[in-house]
């Protein structure tokens, strides 16, 4: 059994700690500098890294903070106050694949109260991380047209709202809806109507940047919340882009031929139109039922046009 180490020039005593060198754990002890001065045979049977690789390196390697930053908060934590820190840590193995464990980082003190050691003993839970992604994946995103659907569009659009509140970004929300889909699922059946999804989905990803939010609302409405700093003037160009890809004849292969399609968009924007992500979206609906009125396959602002008619909106386009 493993009974002392040197580390930084102090002896370690591990004789408290029976587990150091049992194969159900992962345990390592690294110096005050976050070197490691140790590790068990079982990190290297599960990391495929050798001593070579391992002893007096860095755990983890310059560029990697952004994956260790909880155990670097740890180690930071636990050095000014001597206390233990637990948490869950990403790391990669040799053959580069996904390590995560659940870390219990325990500070070692000398005489004089300084911490010259931590030791860490840790479980592997790469599978059940990954089962707790695909789960909330599954939870966040809708499976037919690969976009976060009405509950992740929610989540991620009012963390996105309070940080440009913060900052004082003008922050514009759309919300489309397919012209006469339901006449196509009636007539042409519901997998031609998940094909059509799919397509339209397909052409409005390649309107819109990667930072801007699209999420499935139900049926065949979706909604965007640009983020990225797209003005009111800057996403009537997006939507008018799209609404033109839209009206671009559609090839079915379950039923072997083209569709007609447009689309209709209501759009509102923060603050001008609402003081939270809940009231600009309800705008941007109000402006949609009014595009619809008018016969679709266009886009709306919402506009307060008198504090007497605080609900009435004006077509722009």
């Amino acid at each position: 059994m493993l009974n002392e180490l040197t580390v930084s020039g102090r002896k370690l005593e591990l004789g408290s700690i029976s587990y150091m060198e049992e194969d159900a754990f992962i345990s390592l002890v690294l110096d005050a500098q976050g070197k490691v001065s140790y590790a068990n045979p079982g990190y290297y049977a599960l990391t495929g890294y050798d001593r070579d690789d391992v002893l007096d390196a860095p755990l983890f390697q310059p560029g990697e903070e952004h994956y260790t930053s909880s155990l670097l908060a740890g180690l930071k934590v636990s050095r000014l106050t001597g206390e233990k820190w637990q948490g869950e840590v990403f790391l990669r193995k040799k053959n580069n694949e996904p390590l995560w464990l659940d870390v219990t980082l325990l500070p070692r003190c000398d005489e004089r109260g300084d911490v010259f050691a931590f030791i860490l003993v840790c479980f592997d839970i790469t599978h059940h991380v990954t089962i707790r992604e695909r789960l909330h994946y599954r939870a966040h995103n809708d499976a037919l047209t690969r976009t976060l659907n009405r509950q992740g569009y929610y989540i991620r659009s009012r963390k996105k709202f309070r940080a440009a509140q913060a900052s004082g970004a003008e922050t514009v929300v759309a919300i489309l809806d397919l012209d006469n889909f339901k006449t196509i699922n009636d007539e042409l059946g519901h997998a031609a109507g998940d094909e059509v999804l799919r397509h339209f989905i397909s052409r409005v990803k390649q309107c819109i940047s990667n930072t801007t939010l699209l999420g499935r609302l139900g049926g065949d409405e979706f909604a965007l919340t640009f983020i990225d700093g797209t003005d009111e003037h800057d996403a009537g160009l997006l939507l008018q882009r799209i609404i033109e890809q839209t009206r671009l004849p559609m090839y079915l292969q379950t039923i072997g031929h083209q569709v007609a399609l447009s689309v209709s968009i209501g759009v509102a924007t923060w603050p001008r139109h609402g003081t939270n992500f809940a009231s600009v979206l309800k705008a941007a609906d109000t402006a949609l039922y009014k595009v619809k009125a008018l016969g679709g396959d266009d886009f709306i602002n919402y506009q307060i046009v008198s504090t007497a008619d605080s609900h009435s909106i004006v077509g722009s386009v």
